[in-house]
């Protein structure tokens, strides 16, 4: 099995568990691969793991959350990091330098209406300097909703089950309730989530990432372009203004973006880069 058709049987793995909202390799293995070793199938997909090619999938449902950007300050804000990483209201924060200091999310006042993870083409059908969203004509991404119909069993099952492999024989011990009700509930949850698997070829290391902010009239086609590159990027829409975390080869493809706000397909950039994350709580 040579590089290039491994890469492209882990980008089917990833494919098949954001579509499919199930993460079995098993099941992979014989839907698309039925011909060939299963252990061979576990094996590559293990080994991509600890490459940093993909990661562990979780599933992903955008609750009430407040996201918030602090801007640069001149010295890095160590004290402020440590306090969100500690916060048990605190989703996520990452260390920036540039434009900003810091990025969180926490449970509060709804601002962040969208967010998701690129599904990549491989091979990659553009390059960087190659994204021009207006081809698509002007268009805003649609807001993600909180599930309406989830009673407070529901939101304990999504907590402890954001690892869709994760056993509802163990998470109905822990819950006190039958498997059967867990697996029951859990589907009905699938219904209103998305499966979050990045995927980087060259594995997660080999990327220079960048947060960029901005504001655009081409959200759509901006989105739709990013999914023509060979690596996930994440996506996040706060208010009117969208937070890309980009990863590109080296750095001197942010310069694509900055061509895209001198033709005034994007306005408001702000350019950032990460110093330190840490996931506290689990989305």
């Amino acid at each position: 099995m040579d590089e290039a058709y491994r890469i492209q049987v882990l980008r089917d793995y990833v494919v098949y568990c954001v579509e499919s909202k199930d993460a079995r390799v098993t099941k992979f293995h014989y839907k698309y691969m039925p011909y060939s070793r299963k252990q061979s199938t576990i094996d590559l997909i293990n080994r991509a793991k600890k490459r940093k090619i993909i990661f562990e999938p979780r599933i992903l449902c955008l609750q009430d959350t407040e996201a918030e950007l602090v801007e640069y300050q001149n010295i890095p804000l160590i004290d402020l990091y440590e306090q969100k990483r500690n916060d048990p209201n605190v989703y996520y924060v990452m260390a920036l330098a540039g434009a900003y200091s810091l990025i969180y999310f926490k449970k509060g006042k709804r601002n962040l209406t969208f967010t998701a993870c690129t599904l990549p083409s491989i091979p990659a059908l553009i390059h960087f300097d190659e994204i021009d969203p207006t081809k698509y004509g002007k268009g805003k991404l649609p807001e993600m909703h909180k599930p309406e119909n989830w009673d407070e069993l529901d939101w304990k099952i999504y907590k402890e089950r954001r690892d869709p492999l994760k056993s509802s024989v163990e998470i109905g011990e822990k819950l006190g309730i039958s498997y059967q009700t867990v697996l029951t509930r859990f589907r009905k949850i699938l219904q209103d989530c998305q499966i979050w698997i990045p995927f980087f070829p060259k594995g997660y290391d080999n990327y220079v990432p960048y947060v960029l902010s901005l504001k655009t009239e081409y959200e759509l086609g901006l989105v739709s372009e990013l999914k023509k590159l060979d690596r996930s990027n994440y996506i996040y829409k706060i208010d009117d203004t969208l937070i890309l975390t980009l990863f590109f080869d080296r750095r001197l493809e942010i310069n694509s973006f900055l061509r895209l706000e001198k033709k005034g397909v994007i306005h408001d950039l702000r350019v950032s880069f990460p110093l330190s994350h840490d996931n506290v709580l689990e989305w």
